[in-house]
């Protein structure tokens, strides 16, 4: 996947040559980062160190990188297990898609009851580049139109198949 850097930052990187996700980082400290950062969030303040992120506020980071996602694919963004376990800070928005072509943002939740600084140059969120079928939505008019294979679940949702 080409990537294009709009601000200074570490270029995303899977953290082992098997690793699943690619790692992308907060950017560092310019003008052109908070000028980018407060256009998407007037209210959050930075500081020298980063970003404070206060219980149950939202964060959209420009994370300074443009890509081209390769044809049949997306970029859906996931926790970095660390990050969510250690500050609970968890992924907002999450997928991009292969015909964008803008800065991707990198949109984080604090779902804890403390305030979380998010460093300058941080590891943060990771991306996975999952193969996307684009089967077309068809609407039918009945559930034997929509159902042509049998099921042992049927409508059994949430504990339908038991805990054990």
């Amino acid at each position: 996947m080409k990537i294009l850097k709009t601000l200074n930052v570490k270029t995303p990187a899977r953290g082992t040559s098997v690793a699943a996700g690619i790692d992308f980082f907060v950017p560092e400290d310019t003008q052109e980062f908070r000028d980018a950062f407060y256009e998407k969030n007037p209210n959050i303040a930075l500081n020298n160190d980063g970003i404070t992120l206060y219980p149950h506020q939202r964060v959209n980071i420009p994370s300074g990188i443009k890509a081209e996602v390769p044809h049949g694919y997306a970029l859906i963004a996931y926790n970095k297990s660390g990050v969510s376990l250690k500050y609970g800070l968890d992924i907002g928005a999450s997928v991009v898609d292969e015909d964008y072509k803008g800065v991707i943002h990198l949109s984080l939740v604090n779902t804890s009851e403390l305030p979380v600084r998010i460093e300058f140059g941080q590891k943060i969120i990771q991306f996975l580049l999952i193969p996307v079928l684009y089967d077309g939505v068809e609407e039918v008019n009945s559930e034997e139109e929509l159902f042509t294979r049998e099921s042992e679940r049927g409508e059994g949702g949430f504990g339908s198949t038991g805990t054990k």
